[in-house]
């Protein structure tokens, strides 16, 4: 910022700008202001937290000698002088600056003070964090001031650790300059850094469209949808609530994948309450691709489905499509409805749930390990036989657990009610304990007692969780276990959640460009070697088969193509088969296309190869890749990782004058779009102090009348105000 680029400086274009809104005035003082003085002042005058801000403050000063001789000296003379820039660093300046100013005689003065702050807040309950009789004659250090002025700390760091917490950035800081950093600084220099190199995090929301629509003007096949909502009194404001997008990129390398989609939510951690919504596809080596992304308010139903729905709208593929979720109410009930939808009749999809989120439930009724992997065993078993067999020893097992459990709940309900029988007269209208009624919701499964794991499990559909069951093998394998720990282990979505919203769409696109690079530089290397047949995943299981292959014996076929294969344990039916289809251009007859079925049933469910198929393969003389699916081949890996990413300008961000910003590809009319401020979330623990702590408890006591009554003229205020700041 520069003396120009004041709107005071151009009366001419900005005359409606002057003063438009005056937020407060500085009376007169008794004594000099320091800088701190200052400081708190517009910390107080602004709601801002102290221990969470940092202040930037210039001085703009024009100056002119008086002519005592011209009668005639009008003050519009000063308005043709060049501004001069002081910058206030430390109250040394600051009192520097002033006793020079006071010392100079006939000389006029147009002095304008530039204040920057990040993250302005609208919050009363700020107000009490400054008490209003503070003294300006006593001198005040605010947290963690000197030694950030000091250290510039660098962004680079944080874009490699961005999932870093402010303890561990406190130690690194301390290593790194030398001085002791409580974790509050290290957080207040997060702040800072991002801040920064992506502006605040309420810019972003005005920011990440603006940047979505550059992207997709320089990569397109990209797919974006905004849901906002009218400012009341502002027409050019726009409240943003969900939006949701994908790169062409992405969309594009998912049509050479498995047509299985995963999703997940996670909760954002940066300044604004919301979830991040995710697809994520798998490739043949099952390296994760996020096609796409939404950022919502929380998961509902709703929610959800208009997450779905844009997913719907956004993937193409020429296969139907799987989508493997959560086990949460919400969630199915948007799935079933977006698939039993009118709009997708002759359409077909399958939605399967995931074992792990599965198995977490299943843990809070059996809260034994051994059990959960035992439960996870059962879900991936792909033969019958066994899968009967795991059932019934996990019914045991189960069942032997919760008749311990209970007998253990008895006898310390005993002990405890032997302690508090003087007590029981005061609290006889309400539940003995807190464990008694939560043990009553659990054992309330669908108004029947949970014993066992067939009790637990009885009303779940098969095909959603068992792989054995798992109709036309929608799932390709894919269970869920890929993509647990997605946002904290995947190279594009680790540590997103806590940038602001257009750094969620910059980093993103950043990591896939360099992800799709490398990626796509291995899966060259391995297609142009002449000694590697699939990817290398898949290479290795297949070099697996073969191995287990050479102890098979083929003992002939009883009919064409349907062949006996004998193991140690038992014995197979292979069934080899080609379907023809034809192609819409009849110049191009028909194309075949070859599949195998065992009563193994491996291929049906994982579309590659058993054992036993590579062995009749090897005893008829055909090479098994022939009945293997296409998204396991390498011609479809590089697909995946072909796609190209092209440069897009970053001007979206910058704080340039008004006449200069280009904001293409906009029109004019083109809307502000601002955060929910009730969305806005609180301090984190270690940034409260004492005085603020009260106020939140004395926030909370207050009636909800109030705050309903003011509730609507402060946030239309104070976006009013923020916008015009």
């Amino acid at each position: 910022v520069h003396g120009g680029d004041l709107v005071q400086d151009c009366p001419a274009i900005y005359a409606e700008n002057i003063c438009a809104h005056i937020i407060g005035e500085l009376p007169l003082q008794p004594q000099s202001m320091s800088l701190v003085d200052l400081q708190l002042w517009v910390f107080k005058l602004f709601r801002l937290h102290p221990e969470t801000q940092d202040l930037h403050v210039k001085g703009f000063l024009k100056q002119r000698k008086n002519d005592p001789y011209d009668e005639e000296d009008p003050d519009w003379y000063l308005e043709y002088y060049q501004w001069d820039t002081h910058e206030f660093y430390t109250d040394k300046y600051w009192r520097s600056f002033a006793n020079k100013l006071k010392k100079k005689r006939n000389v006029t003065h147009k002095f304008m003070l530039y204040v920057e702050s990040s993250e302005i807040r609208h919050y009363d309950i700020l107000l009490k964090a400054v008490n209003d009789d503070y003294s300006q004659q006593v001198p005040a250090v605010l947290p963690g001031t000197e030694s950030l002025a000091r250290c510039e700390f660098s962004f680079r760091y944080l874009k490699e650790h961005l999932a870093v917490t402010a303890e561990e950035m406190a130690v690194y800081l301390t290593g790194h300059y030398g001085e002791q950093v409580t974790p509050a600084e290290a957080w207040r220099a997060r702040q800072m850094a991002l801040e920064k190199e992506f502006g605040t995090f309420y810019d972003s929301y005005n920011f990440a469209p603006r940047l979505l629509k550059e992207i997709a003007r320089k990569n397109p096949g990209g797919f974006v949808e905004i849901k906002d909502s009218l400012v009341s009194g502002c027409k050019d404001f726009r409240v943003l609530q969900r939006i949701c997008w994908a790169f062409g990129q992405s969309l594009q390398a998912f049509s050479a994948c498995r047509p299985v989609l995963c999703i997940k939510g996670t909760p954002l951690c940066g300044k604004y309450q919301g979830v991040l919504l995710t697809a994520v596809a798998l490739d043949a080596n099952n390296f994760s691709i996020p096609v796409a992304y939404a950022i919502v308010e929380c998961e509902t139903k709703e929610s959800w489905l208009w997450f779905l729905r844009n997913l719907e709208r956004a993937v193409v593929h020429q296969a139907d499509v799987c989508i493997i979720h959560d086990y949460k109410k919400e969630l199915i009930d948007a799935v079933e409805d977006l698939l039993n939808s009118r709009r997708r009749q002759g359409l077909k999809a399958e939605s399967r749930w995931c074992m792990e989120h599965l198995a977490e439930n299943f843990y809070a009724y059996f809260g034994d390990k051994n059990l959960v992997m035992m439960f996870k065993k059962l879900c991936q078993q792909k033969r019958q036989h066994k899968f009967d067999k795991l059932w019934k020893e996990l019914d045991e097992l189960t069942s032997k657990y919760m008749a311990e459990k209970e007998c253990g709940e008895v006898q310390q309900g005993s002990v405890k009610h032997d302690e508090t029988e003087l007590q029981e007269q005061s609290s006889s209208s309400q539940p003995h304990s807190v464990e008694d009624g939560k043990e009553g919701d659990q054992a309330d499964d669908s108004k029947g007692k949970v014993t066992k794991f067939s009790d637990w499990i009885r009303l779940k559909p098969m095909e959603k969780w068992s792989l054995v069951h798992d109709s036309n093998g929608a799932r390709y394998g894919i269970m869920g276990t890929d993509i647990t720990d997605v946002y904290k282990n995947d190279p594009v979505l680790k540590g997103i959640t806590c940038l602001p919203l257009s750094a969620m769409v910059e980093v993103t696109f950043l990591r896939l460009e360099e992800y799709f690079r490398n990626t796509g530089d291995a899966a060259n290397k391995a297609i142009g070697n002449p000694s590697v047949s699939f990817p290398e995943r898949v290479q290795d299981d297949m070099n697996s088969k073969m191995q287990k292959a050479e102890m098979h014996q083929v003992l002939g076929s009883e009919e064409a193509l349907k062949f006996t294969v004998k193991s140690r344990q038992r014995q197979v039916t292979v069934n080899l088969k080609s379907e023809y289809t034809h192609n819409m251009d009849k110049s191009k007859g028909s194309t075949a296309r070859k599949t195998a079925t065992c009563s193994c049933n491996k291929p049906q469910l994982l579309h590659k190869p058993c054992s036993h198929v590579i062995a009749v393969c090897c005893h008829i003389g055909v090479s098994a890749a022939e009945y293997m699916s296409p998204y396991y081949s390498l011609t479809c890996l590089g697909r995946t990782w072909s796609k190209k990413f092209n440069e897009f300008s970053r001007n979206y961000r910058k704080n340039l004058p008004r006449y200069y910003r280009d904001v293409r590809p906009f029109e004019r009319e083109t809307p502000t779009w601002i955060p929910d401020k009730r969305s806005e979330c609180g301090f984190p623990v270690y940034l409260l102090s004492d005085c603020v702590q009260t106020a939140v408890v004395d926030e909370g006591q207050q009636c909800t009348t109030e705050d309903e009554s003011v509730a609507g003229n402060e946030s239309t205020n104070a976006r009013s105000e923020e916008s015009r700041t």
